[in-house]
């Protein structure tokens, strides 16, 4: 079982990942973080880590359609 006080409030999905749209640490708390600013240096370290990580084996396509006219 987790630890709440490990984890900081972060949910996990089925595959272990950090569910980031579940999990509280994302939730802005407008008494504590008192501009988005702020909130965001709070978070940005673990978020771009978790967003690494989930998408690290993602394949991303880029596709291109030339403009006509």
């Amino acid at each position: 079982m987790a630890d709440p006080d490990l984890d900081s409030g972060f949910v996990y999905n089925e595959q272990g990942h950090i569910d980031i749209l579940r999990s509280t640490f994302f939730d802005v708390n407008p008494e504590i973080d008192n501009s988005t600013e702020e909130y965001l240096d709070h978070i940005i370290f673990t978020l771009s880590k978790t967003m690494e990580e989930q998408l690290a084996n993602v394949h991303w396509p880029i596709t291109f359609v030339p403009r006509r006219g």
